[in-house]
């Protein structure tokens, strides 16, 4: 059985992380100011550090994007659709809100993309 949290430890940890980010000092001569042990402050670093979340490195250079030939049809109900108009003539239309994730690598994608007549 694991042991109970003890927040009044947790909270001095948490203070002694933050005075040791302001301190200026490294994190050995910080501890020996301290008295507490070097590895045990790596430890309660760890313990007390955010969760981790997955970052993409770089934006994907393509992304699926289905082109209709035909223009829009003009009477589909506006609660039916999701449309984004981009500079350069660029308009996206979903039958429902997409994906946030998905929709901000598609911008990304169509900004970093010049257009011929941009070129030089």
């Amino acid at each position: 059985m694991p042991r109970p949290k003890d927040l009044g430890l947790e909270h001095t940890w948490r203070l002694r992380l933050s005075r040791q980010a302001t301190s200026g000092l490294s994190i050995t001569a910080f501890c020996q100011r301290e008295g507490v042990s070097t590895p045990s402050f790596y430890a309660w670093k760890r313990r007390l550090a955010p969760p981790r979340t997955a970052t993409p490195g770089h934006p994907p250079l393509f992304v699926p994007i289905r082109l209709d030939s035909m223009p829009p049809a003009t009477d589909v109900p506006s609660s039916l659709s999701f449309e984004i108009e981009l500079p350069h003539h660029i308009r996206l239309r979903c039958a429902a809100p997409p994906d946030p994730v998905w929709l901000g690598r598609l911008v990304t994608a169509l900004a970093s993309s010049t257009p011929e007549e941009d070129r030089p």
